[in-house]
């Protein structure tokens, strides 16, 4: 079973989310982009009362933009609330309610397990299963009362609205409830026991420096999960033989012989009756004894990346059980990578892979800023949030696009999509000459020089939505190649005011670099007596660059890099996107002008 996909709505800084899964989610974004908010709204509709975590949230978990929305509303209504001109369900309709929604796609055998959260059918006739948590108004009439009185009382403007928010949204008029979606039927406790989930949050630093950390409970767990009732036995005969050598080597056998000392008529047979028994403890008390050590050592004594390791490692495999009632777990995890030095984030990527593909009832949820964890895993089971805004990549990605992305594993995504001013390439050529020219310009030395595919579109497409809003800027550089209709494709972006995209005039990047300028003059006196290029025109020096590959331009850019070229011109179309860069406002957008 798995979650195929995922609403959320109104949930912290999370407006509105609907996003499709993949077998594995792998949450990408810059700090504070709603990347661990996700992970908590995720477990929302799993929690059953064998949780010991409330259901219920608070006035700090609806998002603040459906607040001020409601907040909005009281202000343009309240003659009409004050009249009682408005109705109760208008007034209902405007109150902000959480839900998470998510979908589930069983295997055959796990049909029994979800035959009471069916809510709809697919265009291609296949069953939709399916939990809803809501977190909603349950009793509105008293919220509309509260807030006529507040009216009433008080002479509410934008500024005093700030002061008594909470009084105008009562939350503890509020409840909590797990629906079957658009049927609105409640789910049983019976069905929702069938459902686990494990979060693991970043906060891991203090694992292991007691014995009640969550490391220890964890092993615990696993040592019960893994011992069967024949190992239990062969426990508690160990303990038994292990009291008789401690008895023997004491000498309490010696200790008791207070019946040679006595006057006592057949005192030897009442004393011969005296023993040592062992007192065998509970099992979890035996196994409450047992510590997570490493290399001999306790693992109180490992560093912060060595315990957090072990400690991911540990409640990962405690996640098995022999439960049958258990259909479904989900499995929560944000920054795997913290603390862990590369060779342990190689051994946590590998470790993941293999996990899941051989725990088919366990989803696996993680939030990451590895390049180590993104680029190992299939595109389409990476989600890019930015604000509180989700793109998922097997819905914004065709086949094709996300299977480029899987043959060029080095391809930065995260700089790709966050960094603050990027440019996209199409080949080394243009990469190894915008970097040698950066090398002189200390004010664009923090440009993210990224090489890609020709067909940008749909990156671009991407990074407009998660950019929203951002001061960002995206810079592509690319070949004209006589395309036409591919040149119109990508220049139609420069509409943007954050994006500026420049194509050569020419076929390639070559005769651009030869003819801008006094560049022709400066190769054929710097470089022409060792390539050759002293009777050859412009368009034939350019043909023949064209032909060496990349051995001129490692030249060409290892000369600039050393301020040997003092005269050299960037070509038109590279200058453009670099003056871009350099603007300290964008009102004009990106637009490339030939």
């Amino acid at each position: 079973m798995r979650i195929s996909r995922i609403q959320i709505q109104n949930f912290r800084n999370i407006k509105s989310i609907n996003v499709q899964l993949g077998d594995i989610v792998t949450l990408i974004g810059e700090n504070n982009s709603g990347k661990s908010n996700f992970l908590y709204a995720l477990t929302l509709p799993f929690l059953s009362d064998d949780n010991n975590i409330s259901k219920n949230l608070s006035w700090t978990d609806i998002n603040s933009e459906a607040r001020d929305e409601y907040y909005q509303f009281i202000l343009e209504k309240k003659d009409e609330i004050l009249a009682e001109t408005l109705t109760l369900d208008e007034f209902a309709s405007k109150l902000p309610v959480v839900f998470v929604e998510v979908d589930l796609v069983p295997e055959e055998e796990e049909l029994y397990c979800v035959k009471d959260i069916n809510y709809s059918v697919d265009a291609d006739g296949n069953i939709i299963y399916g939990l809803r948590y809501e977190y909603r108004a349950s009793h509105p009439e008293k919220i509309f009362a509260q807030v006529r009185s507040i009216l009433h009382s008080e002479q509410i403007d934008t500024q005093l609205i700030g002061r008594i928010q909470m009084n105008l949204l009562p939350t503890r008029l509020y409840g909590h409830s797990t629906i079957v979606p658009q049927k609105g039927a409640k789910v049983s406790y019976d069905t929702l026991r069938q459902f686990k989930y494990m979060a693991l949050s970043a906060d891991r630093d203090n694992f292991s420096n007691t014995n009640e950390r969550i490391g220890s409970r964890a092993l615990v767990r696993l040592l019960q999960m893994r011992l069967s009732d024949a190992d239990l036995l062969t426990v508690e005969k160990e303990y038994s033989r292990f009291f008789d050598a401690l008895k023997n080597l004491s000498g309490m056998d010696q200790v008791l012989n207070w019946q040679d000392n006595s006057e006592i008529p057949n005192a030897k047979d009442f004393f011969d009756n005296i023993d040592i028994l062992p007192n065998m403890p509970p099992m979890t008390s035996i196994l409450n004894s047992v510590r997570l050590g490493y290399s001999g050592e306790t693992l109180s004594l490992q560093g912060l990346g060595q315990r957090n390791l072990i400690l991911l490692l540990v409640l990962l495999n405690s996640l098995h059980d022999n439960a049958d009632e258990i259909a479904f777990r989900v499995l929560t995890i944000e920054e795997p990578e913290a603390h862990l030095c590369i060779n342990n984030i190689r051994l946590m990527a590998s470790f993941i892979k293999a996990y899941t593909s051989n725990n088919k009832t366990i989803q696996l949820f993680y939030s990451t800023h590895s390049t180590e964890l993104i680029n190992k895993v299939d595109p389409q089971n990476i989600i890019a949030m930015s604000d509180g805004k989700a793109c998922s990549f097997i819905t914004e990605l065709k086949d094709e696009e996300r299977d480029y992305l899987s043959k060029n594993p080095n391809a930065d995504i995260f700089k790709l999509f966050f960094a603050r001013r990027c440019i996209l390439v199409e080949g080394l050529t243009e990469e190894l000459l915008i970097k040698a020219y950066l090398q002189s310009q200390p004010e664009l030395s923090d440009i993210e020089i990224i090489s890609f595919h020709k067909g940008f579109t749909k990156i671009l497409d991407i990074w407009c939505i998660l950019n929203d809003g951002t001061a960002n800027r995206l810079g592509v550089i690319r070949d004209f190649d006589d395309e036409h209709k591919a040149k119109a494709e990508h220049e139609k972006y420069n509409a943007h005011p954050h994006i500026c995209v420049a194509t050569t005039k020419e076929y390639t990047l070559e005769p651009e670099i030869v003819k801008a300028g006094k560049n022709y003059d400066l190769l054929v006196q710097q470089y022409g007596a060792e390539y050759r290029w002293e009777k050859l025109s412009t368009d034939e020096l350019a043909d023949d660059w064209r032909k060496a590959k990349s051995k001129v331009m490692l030249r060409l850019c290892h000369d600039l890099a050393q301020g040997e070229l003092p005269t050299f011109t960037m070509p038109q179309h590279i200058q453009a996107v670099l003056d871009f860069m350099g603007k300290t406002d964008v009102e004009e957008g990106g637009v490339y002008k030939e």
